[in-house]
């Protein structure tokens, strides 16, 4: 049987519009899978392969209030340097007092926006001019060896062993008070 040139132009001699509408269903489900690839990819990342923590070099806290920052005294709307002091001083002691003070200097224009405050017992020895006083409470359950970060709230977000290296704090306060613009 012969077909006319109109036909074959139509598609509609024998089995070709079958044909041609299989590979037209093919492509278009082709076209779709290659859409949702990436959709479908990140989502089995994300449950198979979970994100792991984040860039942190201090240990993150779980962020509750601290209730040293209760007290009368504590500077509302600032960020916090917080040691827990034990009376006296002793060389470790000295080293974590001039690890602030240099992590504190090193902030710039936004060395304004963090103190540092040293938690003493009553009747503790005198501190350096520049480090704030509060009194510790030996039921917070403080830490003695390292320092904290305390946000503008109240509360507790990181915490910097005495062994931290300061050039690494200094970098991650710094990008922490840049993002934090609006916060203290």
């Amino acid at each position: 049987m012969m077909t006319l040139p109109m036909e074959r132009a139509l598609g509609t001699a024998g089995g070709e519009p079958q044909r041609s509408a299989r590979g037209a269903r093919l492509k278009l489900l082709l076209i779709v899978l290659l859409s949702l690839s990436p959709v479908l990819g990140s989502c089995l990342a994300y449950y198979l392969l979970p994100p792991t923590g984040g860039k942190s070099y201090g240990q993150l806290l779980p962020v509750h209030p601290l209730p040293a920052a209760r007290q009368s005294g504590w500077p509302k709307g600032k960020w916090v340097l917080l040691t827990a002091g034990e009376g006296t001083c002793s060389a470790a002691c000295e080293q974590r007092r001039f690890v602030l003070r240099q992590v504190h200097v090193a902030q710039g224009e936004a060395a304004g926006r963090l103190v540092r405050i040293e938690l003493q017992p009553a009747g503790a020895s005198p501190l350096p001019a520049d480090l704030h006083r509060q009194l510790l409470d030996p039921a917070d359950g403080l830490r003695r060896d390292g320092y904290y970060l305390i946000d503008p709230l109240g509360n507790q977000v990181m915490f910097y062993p005495d062994r931290a290296e300061p050039v690494r704090v200094i970098r991650e306060l710094t990008r922490l008070l840049k993002t934090n613009n609006g916060l203290g």
